[in-house]
């Protein structure tokens, strides 16, 4: 359910979706009315979304963090709570004003590109573990959410710049290195899905199927989104639980340039191989590939001196599959553009508790507004 009218300094709320509605007046009045409807084909329909505690503070604009990663939630709703958790991954201030300054005023305000990988990066599985469970959708908690791990472009380039990788000299004519293990892994975890599932790398198959995609795909991307979490686990008893939160805060302090990067490259035809498909889209993966080792730069500066570079770009492989992984497995997008303004909360009334008299009773109950059940007092 979503709420369509939310004004709590008048105690008027108005909730509906999934076949409920609900309807709440605080005083004077006190009333509540809950209406259940009957849903029609529940399992398939594209209009219900994944219902959780957790799913709920996407509605509120905040990133239910992943327990296994051992990370906090992340506030993304508004931009003042964009640069903030920016603030938080990068006390430096420079990843902040990076965000800052790569944001399009004239072609879309609110829309932030190369932060939006910030979901799949941080989010739990919030679909659950279960795959015979297809619901997909999620609520929006900001206006841009997606990225190129979310699209065909992203997918493609991403593939064949890790084959590029993989062929370098080092590992295939000088053999001076042997290809790290978990490349390789994830080379062959996704060509299988892509030779198996073509909606694997085609996101508009996938997002026609919503919330009625192949229980059998659901559980290959699971296990594939489970083995590089079980990876990053691992990589904790050698790095400690920090590892991976600096990883991704020096990934998205460099790919929040690549839409302007991307588009400069194009104007003085610099611009690499599309394959067919939406150049500047493309561009930004091959963009991500190049900032790869400003990522490992970064990644030096902050201290992790004693983490082999070979490792820190074979984390950095398994961090951007793992986020391809997790978008396949859920679907947030409203629309036909990815700058629609979501039905979102303020952060700060998540978990808010609203006491309902009730008139036939001596007692009452309380309404809260998301994060738990309704307590009867």
């Amino acid at each position: 359910m979503t709420w369509t009218i939310f004004r709590p300094e008048e105690g008027i709320f108005l909730a509906d979706g999934n076949g409920h509605t609900l309807r709440l007046q605080l005083p004077p009045s006190y009333t509540f009315e809950y209406s259940p409807q009957p849903i029609i084909d529940s399992a398939v329909s594209n209009s219900l979304y994944v219902q959780s505690p957790l799913v709920d503070k996407l509605f509120f604009g905040i990133l239910p963090r992943d327990p296994e990663l051992k990370l906090p939630d992340y506030h993304i709703g508004t931009g003042s709570d964009v640069y903030h958790t920016m603030y938080t991954l990068d006390p430096t201030g420079i990843a902040t004003k990076k965000t800052r300054d790569n944001r399009h005023p004239a072609l879309a305000p609110k829309c932030l590109f190369g932060f939006s990988d910030i979901s799949p990066l941080v989010c739990a599985m919030l679909r659950g573990l279960d795959p015979k469970n297809t619901l997909a959708r999620l609520p929006i908690p900001a206006e841009y959410t997606v990225g190129l791990q979310t699209q065909q472009e992203g997918f493609v380039i991403f593939r064949r710049r890790l084959n590029r990788f993989i062929a370098a000299p080092q590992y295939t004519v000088t053999l001076t290195l042997p290809v790290p293990y978990m490349i390789e892994e994830v080379r062959e975890m996704y060509h299988a899905m892509m030779r198996e599932f073509p909606e694997w790398e085609d996101e508009v198959l996938a997002n026609k199927q919503i919330n009625n995609r192949s229980s059998k795909f659901l559980a290959r991307t699971l296990e594939n989104w489970t083995i590089c979490t079980d990876y990053f686990k691992g990589i904790y008893e050698m790095t400690g639980p920090t590892f991976y939160r600096d990883l991704m805060a020096s990934h998205l302090k460099n790919a929040v340039n690549w839409w302007h990067q991307a588009w400069h490259r194009m104007r003085v035809g610099k611009e690499r191989d599309n394959y067919g498909l939406r150049d500047y889209i493309a561009e930004g993966m091959h963009l991500y590939w190049d900032y790869l080792e400003l990522v490992v730069e970064d990644m030096e500066s902050k201290g992790w001196l004693r983490v082999p570079r070979e490792k820190m770009r074979e984390a950095w492989v398994v961090m951007i599959f793992r986020g391809f992984c997790w978008w396949r497995c859920h679907w947030m997008m409203e629309g036909d553009g990815m700058c629609e303004a979501p039905p979102r909360l303020p952060s700060e009334y998540y978990g808010d508790m609203r006491r309902v008299n009730d008139p036939d009773t001596e007692g009452g109950f309380v309404v809260v507004l998301a994060g738990e059940e309704a307590i009867d007092v």
